[in-house]
């Protein structure tokens, strides 16, 4: 198997702890690179092949919904999947015009997560 690698974006230490080290129970070669500034996760799309982006998204802070356009030109073919306290039907209209994109909305529950993130990697086969 490739290895599979994810991105990570989440502006909070500790939710972007949990969550790294949730996915990071997922069995077989998975690479996670996360971080909380959006110039280094735009770096990593840029020099990476990058096969997920994890995003926080709101209305609030638009560096998630800013990340997944700049992948989605990157690397059209990329999945993503946003992860919202506001609610996903707030980001339908963005989600139809991007494509290809899950929308899980908080509270998450990790096992909920990697089955998204295992159905995107194509890895649960």
């Amino acid at each position: 198997m490739n290895q599979k690698n994810i991105v990570l974006f989440e502006r909070y230490d500790g939710v972007r702890f949990v969550l790294e080290r949730g996915l990071s129970s997922i069995t077989g070669e998975i690479k996670i690179f996360s971080s909380h500034w959006k110039d280094e996760v735009k770096h990593q799309i840029r020099n990476q092949p990058i096969d997920l982006l994890i995003t926080e998204i709101s209305k609030v802070n638009p560096d998630g919904l800013e990340l997944s356009r700049f992948a989605r030109k990157v690397s059209p073919e990329i999945t993503i999947i946003w992860i919202t306290v506001q609610g996903c039907h707030m980001f339908r209209k963005q989600k139809e015009l991007l494509g290809n994109i899950t929308c899980i909305e908080k509270p998450l529950e990790i096992k909920r997560l990697k089955e998204n993130v295992l159905r995107a990697l194509e890895l649960n086969k």
